[in-house]
């Protein structure tokens, strides 16, 4: 039985070559049957189109039956051959744009939890965990996507909200610290004159 899950694996764009040479290795047997060929491209046809469904939520249909529309009809070996490494070549385009649209959603999920949890503890370790990656990558994807470095993104949201809750001039400074997020009224002022340029106290006396 044929194992169709390592050409799946090697589908990347930097390792395409990877895939196709264990494609020619698993139909090297029976590369001159086309009713052969046409069996395995089928069942790698499936198994790519099921794989990217359930590992990335991309429903490849319309390119599955694509390619199934060009194998069935095609009856030389060596096009049906020809025909399997474009197949391929394709899945691996698709794969390259599946992650990058996974990696965007994971941004985008990552952006609404910080947002609706940043006046509370947040660590990149707690976020990486919720989506199941590593910290090292959820840095790395979040400084691509947003600009921002992960610890930057939060301390400006909790500035923001400490800027409009001191132009409101009802809440002490102690109160707006620990409400917003910091973890003392000090943090919050170094945090706070890194990103505005002015003290608590000295921004309270511009905007009011």
């Amino acid at each position: 039985m044929i194992n169709h899950l390592n050409i799946a694996k090697n589908l990347k764009s930097n390792s395409i070559n990877m895939a196709l040479d264990i494609y020619e290795s698993n139909i090297k047997d029976f590369k001159r049957s086309a009713k052969e060929l046409k069996l395995y491209l089928s069942k790698l046809n499936m198994f790519l189109y099921t794989y990217f469904l359930v590992q990335y939520n991309k429903d490849l249909e319309s390119y599955a039956l694509k390619c199934s529309k060009l194998f069935t009809k095609e009856n030389s070996p060596e096009k049906l051959r020809a025909i399997g490494e474009k197949m391929l070549i394709g899945y691996s385009n698709n794969f390259s744009l599946a992650l990058k649209e996974n990696d965007h959603e994971l941004v985008e999920i990552a952006l609404e939890y910080i947002n609706k949890n940043y006046t509370k503890k947040i660590t990149l370790q707690s976020v990486a965990s919720k989506l199941h990656i590593s910290r090292n990558y959820l840095c790395h994807l979040f400084k691509i996507k947003t600009g921002y470095k992960f610890c930057e993104y939060i301390n400006l949201q909790r500035v923001n909200k400490a800027k409009a809750l001191i132009e409101e001039d009802k809440k002490t400074f102690e109160f707006i610290s620990f409400d917003c997020g910091f973890s003392s009224q000090s943090h919050f002022s170094t945090t706070f004159k890194k990103y505005v340029g002015l003290t608590p106290n000295e921004y309270k006396k511009q905007a009011l």
